[in-house]
Formats: structure tokens, sequence, C-alpha cells
């Protein structure tokens, strides 16, 4: 699942919030969220579901606005980086050391599917 946050404040060049693109390391435009299923190396600063009670452990990634664009295509590039917890300031892991599943509890979203 990914977001768009409209924050216009990093498109004067001067650095993005959130930190650098996981796909390009771009820092222009860098809107997006993609909620990923494994879990965040630094424990509370990721995603998380009151809903089901699920913890803010879960991975994330933040890609800039040309990149959400390819991710549209056929074409979509692959994630090199993840956030190592908040995204303008913990840094990024490489994709591949994200350890864990961090994954609804469906069974208790039974109205979200009604």
């Amino acid at each position: 699942m990914s977001i768009n946050i409209d924050d216009d404040d990093d498109d004067d060049g001067e650095g993005a919030r959130l930190g650098p693109c996981c796909v390009c390391e771009s820092t222009i435009a860098v809107h997006t969220f993609i909620m990923l299923p494994k879990k965040t190396p630094t424990p509370g600063r990721g995603w998380g579901c009151v809903v089901c009670g699920l913890p803010s452990d879960g991975a994330i990634a933040v890609i800039c606005d040309a990149c959400a664009r390819a991710f549209e295509s056929v074409s979509a590039p692959p994630l090199h980086f993840a956030c190592r917890g908040y995204p303008g300031v913990d840094g990024r892991v490489p994709i591949d050391t994200l350890a864990g599943v961090h994954e609804h509890d469906l069974s208790q979203h039974v109205e979200d599917f009604v």
C-alpha cells in the first residue's frame, strides 16, 4: 500500500523532509510512502494498525514522484532501500536486510471487506 503526501516544502531544492527516495536516492519531490510487509529495524518507528492492534513496527519506504509514476507501469523499479525508522530522521538500510513479517490480522478487518 502506498500513501502520497503533499509536502511542497522540499521542491525548492533544499532537500526533502522525508530524506532520499528509496529507489533513486533523489531528494526532490519525495512524497509517497510504501508500507512494507517486513519489520522496521527500529521498533516503534514504522507503520501499524489501530484496527487489528498491529504495533508500529512495519518497515516503510519513501519514493519520489518520478519513481511513483514508474511504479504505476509494468516495469516498476526495484526498491533498493527502506527507512531505518522515521523517514526524514533515521536514514536508510538496504531493502534485503529487512527481516520478520509485519501484516494485518485480516480477521479483525471484516468490516473493511463488506
